[in-house]
């Protein structure tokens, strides 16, 4: 079953009711919204921490002065990176004792069309290349995703974790089709975020399968709650086998 975490970029709302954090498999935090005192009287744990990195010239990024870095490896246990794989990757070789994450933002390639002949008219018009369509592409780099998660794979990332930005902005469902490309390279170890804004968008992703992590946010676990998302993401029953019979017509002598 996908897990479930909320994902928190400000500090939880006054009036909220720790105990509706209860059944997540985690909070994922960025640096500075929750103290290590606060987060240890929620139900939830923290399962990462988004940390702000500051890129110097010809250099690694370094830690920002603004990471609370008091959290440690036990009650933070992934630290989560959106400044590319290889900074990702030097992090983690230099500080081994942490479990670091990298958050890679994905967005489909546009197509790009070309003038083709009509047959027997004698005249062209612009067509869809075959090969731009359905290609997504990483900010890091402006690379192709395939490739791209070749390469952390290569690096020795178990687990990475994909953010849809137009599916973000469009709030109209986690984009399925993402999951289905970039899990042919990363079977497990699989997180996906943007465009989760109703329960049945969670269904649909409990139905495709592929993920082990979806990350939602605040709004939409206030509206719904914790217990009808998990719900919502309980894989589907299995499908039952019918036989039919034929009724004999023939009367028992």
């Amino acid at each position: 079953m996908t897990e479930l975490y909320l994902y928190l970029n400000q500090s939880l709302p006054e009036g909220l009711d720790p105990q509706r954090l209860a059944g997540l498999a985690g909070l994922v935090v960025e640096a500075g919204c929750l103290s290590v005192r606060e987060a240890s009287a929620l139900p939830a744990p923290v399962a990462a921490l988004c940390v702000r990195l500051r890129a110097t010239h010809g250099q690694v990024p370094s830690a920002d002065a603004q990471v609370d870095w008091d959290w440690d490896a036990d009650t933070a246990p992934a630290c989560v990176v959106d400044a590319g794989l290889d900074a990702c990757a030097a992090l983690r070789d230099a500080q081994p004792e942490r479990n670091w994450l990298p958050r890679l933002t994905v967005y489909p390639q546009e197509v790009s069309y070309r003038m083709a002949n009509y047959s027997g008219e004698g005249f062209k018009f612009f067509t869809p290349d075959p090969a731009s369509i359905h290609i997504y592409r990483v900010t890091d780099g402006d690379r192709r995703l395939i490739p791209t998660l070749r390469r952390a794979r290569d690096l020795g990332f178990e687990r990475i974790w994909l953010h849809a930005r137009d599916a973000e902005r469009r709030g109209r469902g986690l984009d399925l089709d993402l999951l289905e490309r970039a899990r042919a390279e990363y079977p497990e170890g699989l997180w996906l975020s943007g465009g989760a804004t109703e329960a049945r968008h969670l269904e649909n992703l409990s139905r495709e399968g592929g993920a082990d992590g979806v990350v939602i946010g605040l709004d939409l676990l206030q509206a719904v709650g914790v217990e009808a998302l998990l719900a919502a993401l309980a894989p589907p029953p299995p499908e039952v086998s019918a036989t039919w019979t034929p009724r004999s017509d023939h009367a028992a002598v």
